[in-house]
């Protein structure tokens, strides 16, 4: 399983302050780990975007007591497809990889 580092997950998801990611991180209970899985990832990308959404009234702690269903019906209420995205975020850190390598390997 393929995991990525901390600052990977920031670059990907274009949050500039650590403190966002870390509080992220601690509401997800996350916090501490040096590498995320893409479901946390996706995770993480659900709060940005939940938070988002009704920005300056959705809270972290509401993310967290919803039910998958019911995070799943907003989503769908505001047209955000979050797969179609983690699909995209994927992508780019495949290619950035794949580029890091292809620069590394060059003599």
């Amino acid at each position: 399983m393929e995991k990525i580092s901390i600052k990977e997950c920031r670059s990907l998801l274009k949050i500039q302050s650590k403190d966002t990611i870390n509080k992220y991180l601690k509401a997800l209970d996350f916090f501490g780990n040096k590498y995320l899985s893409w479901e946390q990832v996706q995770k993480i990308l659900e709060l940005q975007i939940f938070l988002g959404l009704k920005h300056g009234r959705n809270s972290k702690e509401d993310f967290c007591q919803m039910t998958r269903r019911e995070l799943e019906q907003t989503f769908q209420s505001y047209g955000v497809d979050v797969n179609a995205r983690l699909t995209a975020l994927k992508k780019i850190h495949r290619d950035s990889v794949q580029q890091k390598l292809t620069c590394v390997s060059t003599p």
